[in-house]
């Protein structure tokens, strides 16, 4: 097996002890899942891509016939799956896959999800038009995405053109790229949906809520 992606090993490399750090907004994250529930089925076959160490994907899967929750970063899955081995559930599939391998034979999804993650893709419209391939027509895209403020400010100039380049030159942090949530929400329009629900949580960054249905 070869080197890993710089990504990818940055991730299964702090794996240990993401899994081990609590939720900042426990609140928020139980509000959002239960949102992304509500817009699914239990005839529902999902993927979620992201997955980290598999949290979410466990919690969603009581209430879906199968979800399928990849991660680039073998760090991440190997937790996820021992999460799996103790809770014993029997539809889910956990594994390490990119974006760019998965088939569009594997679909048609009812849903993909992505929470937390499109700011961290290098070529967001092209992993866009990939996702919109792997989910049926009339099918969901639900994603929660760290978002640029409208207005910029000092302080997010200070994190997005010093601090977190800085860091990812020592390796401390990996790609990331911020976008308006006005700007997401367009491009995911452009690949082909239509947008159901949107919404902020604002802060110095803003994390968007997007549900788009596949035209």
């Amino acid at each position: 097996m070869g080197a890993l992606p710089k990504d990818a090993a940055f991730w299964s490399k702090i794996s240990r002890k993401y899994a081990s750090s609590p939720i900042r907004d426990m609140d928020g994250y139980l509000k959002t899942l239960e949102r992304t529930k509500s817009y699914l089925e239990p005839k529902d076959n999902v993927l979620e891509i992201g997955c980290g160490t598999g949290s979410t994907a466990l919690l969603i899967a009581p209430d879906v016939a199968h979800i399928t929750a990849t991660d680039i970063a073998p760090g991440m899955i190997e937790i996820a799956n021992e999460k799996l081995a103790s809770e014993g559930l029997k539809n889910v599939t956990f594994k390490v896959a990119e974006l760019r391998d998965h088939s569009s034979a594997e679909a048609p999804y009812d849903a993909v999800l992505a929470h937390n993650l499109l700011h961290l893709l290098p070529e967001l419209d092209r992993a866009l038009a990939s996702i919109a391939a792997l989910i049926k027509p009339g099918g969901l895209f639900i994603s929660k995405t760290v978002c640029a403020p409208a207005h910029g400010g000092w302080k997010y100039a200070l994190i997005s053109k010093v601090a977190i380049p800085v860091m990812q030159a020592i390796g401390k942090a990996p790609f990331v790229s911020f976008i308006t949530p006005d700007t997401l929400e367009q491009k995911i329009k452009t690949a082909g949906f239509d947008i159901v629900e949107a919404g902020d949580k604002t802060g110095m960054l803003t994390s968007h809520y997007v549900v788009a249905r596949k035209l």
